[in-house]
């Protein structure tokens, strides 16, 4: 037998067949409301039959103990009463004749005694509230059925409209083989649906893993190179908040690696300089070469920072965001300048030894001169003036001497000094020759420096401040305060005070104002502080003081 092919897959077969389904469960559904209705009414039937029948033989009774009370002569109307409370009817009466037929149902029944018509009446409000539950039973059954054929026929549509669409998708998935049903194309086309996917979303997935991987590996290797830089690293979005600072840009600005980032720079590093002119430069978009600025950091330090700063731009030319890179210059400037000024000393040093060496030839034969005209008889007055000559020659000859200390080399051998230690032998020294002045010695520190030469340099500077006040008039007093966060010494004298224009060319040669002063005590102090990696200030007000501060760098 040759089989027969299966119907086209079409929206009408499908909506047929379901409506055909849904019709013969509408129908098996009436037929279960009608024989549900016929069994209420049977059970009804059943009961008002049964209640009847009861009432007929109570009836019977009722005549037969009538009847009995009549032949013996008893009172009939006690028994009437006795009746009707004995079998609970509602009513009894005796009459010579028949009720009307008006008044005669199926409740009221009539039983001919010898003592006249017995009328009997029973109380149906039973049989009338289940015939009543009857009829709504039949009401509801009916009307439950008529409504849900009417919503069924309404959401036949809403039914049908899901498959149609599912099977309209699986035609442009997979064309139907003749020989499968609907259902199975509709089922195999979903399952292949559904294998693939599974395939697609585990292809998803280890592409995700993979682009995991490649982000995890890419933000390991920019954090290790964010690590490594020694300059410093900001990084700007397009919005001009600051989203990063590598940990050596918080340490050249003294950020806490703990504190959050948030805002524009100044926002995040302070109101300063290098704050001002990178949102300068986001906000013009241009790029930044080796700007060097002179800023401060979070704990309040002068820094000088060198600036590069790169604009963001994608393939479309948008505003990315901006990259800076900083470096902090201030001790290569530190070590530029003190190479500078050791250079300037080595050049005045190298022309003093020159300049030295021949006054020296000179005074030695001055020397050797007056020496051999004492030994000639002369006048007293020309003894006085050979003489004369000789002690103006002796000065010479030490203030040759003194320059050649100035340019000569000096060997550092650095200690652990105690500068409370060391200022205190220097002050002693000098109370002989303080005139009584007041020197005061506060603070302490400790560096690491040429005891000696550091002794040799706060000797000088102390002296000077004697002569100062000295040269004034009031009531002299020199502090000298120490500290130890940076290591410095700082030391005030209230003498005459000096112009802050002149300060600076007092660390030259020569430049001493003092009457017999040669001018070489502050320039060989400062050639010993430099020699020890500090640097020394000197600030003054005229007629008020003067204060000489050496610093050192931090141990």
């Amino acid at each position: 037998m040759v089989s027969r092919p299966a119907p086209a897959l079409t929206k009408i077969g499908f909506r047929r067949d379901v409506r055909l389904f849904l019709l013969v469960l509408g129908g098996l559904f009436a037929v279960l409301i009608i024989a549900l209705l016929f069994a209420v009414e049977s059970a009804y039937s059943d009961a008002h039959d049964t209640r009847v029948q009861q009432w007929k033989r109570i009836a019977d009774q009722a005549a037969e103990d009538v009847t009995a009370a009549k032949n013996r002569g008893l009172p009939v109307d006690s028994l009437a009463t006795a009746i009707q409370a004995r079998y609970g009817i509602e009513s009894l009466q005796l009459t010579s004749r028949p009720p009307s037929s008006a008044v005669s149902s199926e409740a009221t029944l009539t039983r001919k005694t010898p003592a006249g018509m017995l009328v009997l009446t029973f109380d149906d409000s039973a049989l009338a509230a289940l015939r009543r539950r009857m009829l709504a039973t039949t009401a509801i059954s009916l009307a439950g059925a008529a409504g849900g054929m009417i919503l069924l026929l309404l959401y036949i549509p809403k039914i049908t409209h899901p498959i149609e669409q599912m099977l309209d998708q699986a035609r442009t998935i997979e064309a139907r083989d003749p020989d499968v049903d609907e259902d199975q194309y509709l089922i195999e086309t979903f399952r292949k649906s559904i294998e693939t996917l599974k395939l697609q979303r585990e292809e998803l997935q280890q592409l995700h893993d993979a682009q995991k991987t490649r982000a995890d590996e890419f933000e390991r290797v920019t954090a290790a190179l964010t690590r490594s830089l020694t300059s410093g690293l900001m990084a700007i979005d397009a919005a001009g908040v600051v989203v990063e600072i590598n940990q050596a840009g918080r340490e050249i600005l003294r950020v806490p690696h703990d504190q959050p980032l948030s805002g524009r720079p100044a926002d995040a590093i302070g109101d300063t300089a290098l704050a001002a002119i990178l949102q300068q430069s986001f906000d013009d978009r241009a790029a930044l070469v080796r700007r060097q600025v002179e800023t401060r950091t979070a704990a309040g330090d002068e820094i000088i920072v060198g600036v590069t700063t790169v604009p963001l731009q994608s393939d479309e030319n948008s505003f990315l965001g901006m990259l800076a890179l900083f470096t902090d210059l201030t001790e290569i400037r530190r070590l530029e300048t003190r190479v500078r000024d050791l250079q300037s000393l080595a050049d005045v040093g190298e022309l003093s030894a020159g300049i030295a060496h021949e006054f020296r030839n000179s005074l030695s034969t001055i020397l050797g001169y007056l020496k051999l005209a004492q030994r000639q008889s002369s006048p007293d007055e020309m003894r006085a003036k050979i003489h004369g000559a000789e002690n103006e020659a002796a000065a010479l000859g030490a203030a040759v001497d003194s320059l050649l200390n100035f340019a000569r080399p000096m060997t550092i051998e650095m200690q652990d000094v105690d500068l409370r230690e060391l200022v205190g032998d220097v002050v002693a020294r000098l109370e002989p020759h303080s005139n009584g002045l007041e020197i005061a010695v506060s603070g302490d520190g400790k560096l690491a420096a040429d005891p000696a030469l550091l002794s040799r340099a706060v000797e000088n500077v102390v002296r000077n401040a004697i002569d100062a006040i000295h040269a004034g008039s009031r009531a002299g007093r020199i502090a000298i305060v120490l500290s130890n966060t940076p290591p410095s010494i700082a030391i005030t004298d209230n003498g005459i005070g000096i112009d802050s224009e002149a300060a600076s060319r007092l660390f030259l040669p020569f430049q001493s104002r003092k009457p017999h002063g040669l001018g070489l005590g502050l320039p060989l102090a400062r050639k010993i502080v430099l020699l020890n990696g500090g640097d020394i200030r000197v600030d003054g007000v005229p007629g008020e003081g003067t204060t000489v501060t050496m610093a050192f760098p931090r141990p």
